[in-house]
This record gives structure tokens, sequence and C-alpha cells, in this order.
């Protein structure tokens, strides 16, 4: 529909301020939007430096509502797409959303040999579980895991480094292997993720997300933890801003070495 080009080259014009944030935002990817049993696919031209309507099709990938998403689609030719519904665009907070899957795009076509040293992502692949990422049974609601992730985010709150190794040691030793994987694949890649769509708030001179900081804990505690560990980081170490394969081995360090 027009009115979702429209818009996505409003996002466009405003990403091009974004680079300065990350280099990554000087790519664009695919944009799928789906509405009323239709997919409608967008694509970046370099010759007209905008998005362009490539086909509409029908909704054969059964996208949920209010799906903010990144994968590859195969109408692309199995190119990763951000992939949203209409509700991606009922405000321009909401939009801002967009750019966080962009980021997730960078990240599989660059880092995809992270996700392949993963034991539990070998497993959930040996018996077709697609949707581990999303619903990988987490002991959210264990008492002792509760309290060591409350005291993490506290941890972070301080910004002291050291109290953060020591919360994040604790937290892992209560976790299996198989957790303690999860939680670090989740931090950083859902982290990083919020980690710039964070810096997009700043810049913008608007609130950033903390959505996850507080119980009762669901999936979103790995962005709030990541987001914030890695910010504390970057500060540290300034070269991880870009560096993802050696931000993934330092966030993997408590857990590895704890």
């Amino acid at each position: 529909m027009d009115t979702f080009l429209e818009q996505i080259n409003e996002l466009q014009e405003l990403q091009k301020d974004l680079v300065s944030i990350h280099p990554l935002f000087a790519d664009y990817y695919p944009v799928v939007v789906a509405f009323e049993t239709l997919l409608y696919i967008y694509d970046y031209s370099s010759k007209t430096q905008q998005y362009e309507w490539v086909k509409t099709v029908p909704d054969d990938l059964n996208i949920p509502d209010e799906c903010l998403a990144a994968f590859p689609v195969h109408h692309m030719g199995g190119r990763m797409c951000a992939v949203v519904t209409d509700a991606a665009f009922q405000n321009f907070e909401q939009k801002i959303y967009l750019f966080h899957e962009f980021v997730h795009c960078y990240v599989y076509e660059q880092y995809t040999d992270i996700g392949d040293r993963l034991e539990i992502k070998r497993k959930m692949e040996q018996i077709k579980r697609v949707t581990w990422e999303l619903d990988y049974e987490f002991p959210y609601d264990n008492e002792t895991v509760v309290q060591r992730i409350t005291l993490l985010l506290s941890a972070l709150k301080s910004k002291d480094l050291l109290q953060v190794k020591e919360a994040r040691v604790a937290l892992f030793s209560s976790l299996s292997e198989e957790q303690g994987e999860y939680f670090n694949w989740l931090e950083w890649n859902e982290g990083y993720a919020r980690y710039l769509e964070n810096r997009i708030w700043e810049k913008l001179g608007l609130e950033i997300n903390r959505m996850g900081d507080s119980a009762p804990f669901n999936r979103l505690v790995f962005y709030e933890c990541g987001s914030e560990y890695i910010s504390l980081l970057v500060n540290e170490q300034p070269d991880l801003h870009t560096d993802l394969e050696q931000l993934f081995e330092r966030i993997q360090t408590e857990r590895v070495q704890g």
C-alpha cells in the first residue's frame, strides 16, 4: 500500500542520520508489511535512493498481529527482511522499532557463524524447533533465578562492572549450561539490537526503552540486561561497539570462566 511505502521512505530519510550511531545503518534491508491476509514487500533501490514497492503476495507466512521481526523471506530469495504488521506504523515511536529489526538483519548476515557455535542452536535445529529463541523454557519463575536477575539488574544500574561480574557469575551458577547459553545468546543478539535502538532514542531526545527491567520476567529481560551490559562494556572498551564477535566472547566470559 502506498501509505506504507511513504512512511518507510520517511524512515529511510531519518536513517541517513543514524550512520553516525553505527555504520550498519548505511545499508538498507527489505521491509515486508503483513496487512489483511497480504504481504506488501518493499526494497531499497540504489538507483532512486529510496524504497520501492516490489510485489504483493498472499500471507503464506501467517504473520501474527503486531509482529516486529527479522528473518529470511522466501519471496525475496531468502534475503533477510524486516517483517512487521500495519501496527508498526501507528505512530512515530512504533516506527523506530523498525531500526531494531534492521540491526537483526545486519547481525544475521554478518555474524551467522556465532550462532552456529551454539550447542543449544544445533540441538533445536536437529529437532526442527524453529521458534526456540521465542519460547525456550527458561526458568523465569524460579525463585533463585528471579532473585539473581533482580540483583544483576540492580548491579547494572550501579554501572559498577565488578559488581555486575559478581552478579552474573552468581546468576549463571543457578542455571544449567543450556540455560546459560540461551541467556548469553539472547543478551548478545537482542541486547545489541536494544542497545542501538536506545542510542537512536537518545539521538532523538526521547526516553530510552527499559521494557524488561522488572519482575515478573519474560524474554524482554534479555533485551534489558544485554543492552545495559553492552553499554557498560562499550564504555570501557569502545571497539566493542562495532566488533560483535569480540563482544560475544566478552559477554559469555562469566558463564564460561565462572
